[in-house]
């Protein structure tokens, strides 16, 4: 059996294949042939942490680490969001203290390129708080 397709459908066909794909075929004056292919990579941002639940008490307690992913070539800021409760905590990130006001949200890191990294995080609980929220987000630049 011998199938055969006008160009158009071929063509048709190949554009709804490889949508993420763009040939284009350049003759030159040698009677040479040349294909540039071009792909786009979404981007992906995201922050985890270890620990999915914890003991509320006063005093500091080990999060684990804070693993972030973004492969937006402008960068990142990595945000924590908490709840009310969580007024007057302080994260610690790297070594670096963040301390949570009113707000509910504070950026905890910025980068300029893009990363794959592990921090080690701790939260260093106010005396009296008996629950509360805390989720990270990553924020292309």
């Amino acid at each position: 059996m011998n199938l055969r397709l006008p160009i158009a459908s071929l063509a048709g066909i190949l554009a709804v294949g490889t949508p993420a794909i763009a040939i284009a075929p350049e003759v030159n004056l040698s009677g040479q042939a040349s294909i540039n292919i071009v792909g786009w990579v979404p981007v992906v941002c995201r922050a985890t942490v270890d620990a999915t639940a914890i003991a509320p008490s006063s005093g500091t307690v080990q999060l684990g680490s804070l693993n972030e992913f973004c492969n937006n070539p402008n960068g990142f800021r990595v945000v924590a969001d908490y709840s009310p409760a969580l007024t007057g905590a302080q994260l610690t990130l790297d070594g670096n203290v963040v301390t949570f006001g009113e707000g509910g949200s504070t950026v905890i890191k910025t980068s300029n390129e893009p990363a794959i990294a592990s921090h080690p995080v701790s939260l260093d609980l106010p005396e009296g708080v008996v629950d509360g929220a805390i989720s990270f987000r990553v924020e292309p630049l």
